[in-house]
């Protein structure tokens, strides 16, 4: 078996290196704290040998990783230590080891005011527009990779597994390049859904993305005072609706701060600063300011403490009672009648430029004094689907016998034909039924709000699956398309109860105790499923309102870190009003090898 074990005991030896603790693993390789001569390093160990049969080319990945490396000498970027070979063949690099925070973490646990914000962000454009002058660009940029050191406070860039540069060979299989798809250019999904047919056809990666990507984890930091905690966010690059400006949910966010992230989340990458060295000039200017609001944390620090986990492991369950429907106390109800207000006056205003036929981007800009938790959560760019569902109004039932109501070996989730039409500089006269149920099934939620869509659904985009995933799911997790797991959708709510889900929303699920053995033995308790949350309208003969769909792109199991997958949900709902959809909390899920 090639695939290196995940877990070798400190002590052990890789080509003389000592493994002193494991740092993380993914689907292409997995990386060691280890030490030789008191050199204290990361080593990055591909997962496969060169002779291997491996059609995901980890190898190859590792050593253009290498070059990528070799090309750069930057003090905010990883430097590389060297290269070698296991004893079983695989290679590996030899990486600085950065001891410091994530910039999730550093935000939270640092309180940084918005000069120091800049400061950082300043020291990462210098470092991208040294890479980009060499020719290279990241693809992953986000903010899990960039770490800001314990000792000196100084960012570095690290992780260049999906990096390219230029005349290197392109390993991807399919049109995007690989990367987090929360960090992608919106471009990217226009281009996915105009060349989807054109199975040859790559993406041509730019440095638009990468300030783009630059600008999504500012917009990050400025408006999320817990960026590490997995919770509902605004989507960002959606590509008919640009998110709400940040001062619109942090108001301590400067005005020009404001209008510098507003521009470089533009859906035109002509709009954005033309190249990383434009970018840091212009974040440089704003660091010349010593006002107050600038020198004030971004945050307020009592926001920022840790709240409690979710439980990792769910209570068994046995014969769950019917629940009773869930109530709110004074502060949610206000909370869910402010949020409703918020989204009222994006739709008025979306409906205004809309019917005006003008760009839905500058009416982006007219939300203002929305404080965060109001937000409702936007989605990502959609297209019309319709899986097959399970069947209605499920019963509470034993997670035994959960684990057999979800789609056997030969299930398929089918995908009716769907126009796509511009929404833009459309009149809303003399229009068909057919073209306006069209518009609306390529919709955000407030866009088709704002269009009066009716119902406006949401449902997940048809979209192949994450990078890696097919390999990570079949090698390393060795799950078979079709195969069917028990787990709490949510696991911020109940396990007995029927619960609320938002439509675009992310969610966690959580593998209980209770599953069968057959279950436990590749996704066992505690493992963790994150993904999103969509419904769809259509009744599909089954159920009588909105059906829930939660597609899963990710999986941590317990004591390992998160790899990319592809797991759908499919559950009839229990109730429809204001854009969420009410559903059981615990189902079943499968396994799938694309999104339908």
């Amino acid at each position: 078996m090639n695939v290196i074990s995940l877990f070798p005991p400190p002590g052990t030896t890789i080509d003389g290196w000592s493994v002193v603790r494991e740092l993380g693993n993914g689907g292409f390789a997995v990386v060691y704290l280890v030490e030789k001569h008191g050199l204290r390093c990361a080593l990055k160990l591909a997962r496969h040998r060169d002779s291997s049969g491996d059609d995901k080319q980890t190898h190859a990945r590792t050593l253009r990783e290498l070059s990528a490396l070799l090309l750069l000498d930057h003090p905010n970027i990883v430097k590389h230590r060297g290269y070698g070979y296991s004893e079983q063949g695989n290679v590996y690099l030899a990486l600085e080891y950065v001891d410091g925070w994530t910039l999730a973490e550093w935000a939270e646990r640092k309180h940084p005011t918005v000069q120091e914000v800049l400061h950082v962000f300043d020291k990462i454009s210098a470092a991208l527009s040294y890479m980009h002058g060499r020719g290279v660009l990241h693809r992953d940029l986000k903010l899990s990779n960039v770490l800001i050191r314990k000792s000196d406070g100084e960012p570095v860039i690290i992780d260049f597994s999906c990096a390219s540069y230029s005349l290197a060979e392109e390993l991807t299989d399919w049109g995007l390049p690989p990367g987090t798809d929360r960090f992608r250019a919106p471009e990217q999904f226009t281009w996915l859904r105009e060349h989807k047919a054109e199975q040859r056809a790559k993406y041509a990666f730019q440095v638009a993305d990468e300030i783009f990507a630059v600008g999504a984890m500012l917009y990050e930091l400025l408006t999320d005072p817990r960026p590490t905690e997995v919770q509902a966010r605004v989507t960002l690059n959606s590509t008919v609706m640009k998110p709400p400006p940040a001062r619109a949910l942090n108001v301590r966010v400067p005005e020009a701060l404001n209008d510098l992230v507003d521009c470089i989340l533009s859906r035109e990458p002509a709009r954005r600063p033309v190249d990383t060295e434009a970018l840091r000039r212009e974040l440089g200017e704003l660091l010349a300011y010593s006002s107050a609001e600038y020198l004030s944390p971004v945050h307020p620090p009592s926001e920022q403490r840790p709240l409690e986990p979710p439980d990792q492991v769910m209570p068994e369950v046995a014969n769950p009672r019917l629940p009773v429907s869930p109530t709110r106390s004074g502060r949610e109800r206000w909370g869910l009648a402010a949020g409703l207000a918020a989204l009222i006056a994006l739709t008025v205003a979306g409906s205004f430029l809309l019917s005006r036929g003008e760009p839905t981007e500058s009416g982006a800009q007219t939300v203002v004094g929305v404080s965060r938790p109001q937000i409702p959560p936007h989605s990502a760019p959609l297209t019309s689907t319709a899986p097959a569902m399970s069947p209605p109004s499920p019963p509470p039932m034993t997670l035994t016998g959960l684990a057999t109501a979800v789609p056997k070996e030969g299930s398929t989730v089918k995908t009716p034909p769907s126009p796509e039409s511009p929404l833009q500089g459309r009149p809303s006269r003399g229009r068909t039924k057919a073209a306006a149920a069209a518009d609306c099934a390529t919709m955000t939620l407030v866009a088709a709000l704002a269009a009066g869509c009716p119902s406006a659904q949401i449902r997940p985009e048809a979209f192949t699956c994450p990078a890696g995933a097919e390999e990570v799911m079949q090698e390393d997790l060795r799950w078979k398309v079709n195969q069917s797991f028990a787990l709490t959708l949510d696991a911020r709510h109940e396990t007995d109860a029927y619960v609320w889900f938002t439509a675009g929303a992310e969610v966690m699920g959580v593998v209980p105790k209770g599953v069968p053995s057959a279950q436990r033995a590749v996704a066992p308790p505690g493992t963790r499923f994150y993904g999103k949350a969509y419904f769809l309208s259509d009744r599909m003969g089954r159920s009588e309102g909105p059906a829930l769909v939660i597609r899963y792109d990710r999986v941590k199991l317990p004591g390992q870190d998160e790899r990319p997958v592809c797991f759908v949900v499919e559950s009839p709902s229990k109730g429809y009003e204001d854009g969420r959809v009410k559903a059981y909390n615990l189902g079943g899920g499968y396994v799938v090898d694309r999104w339908p």
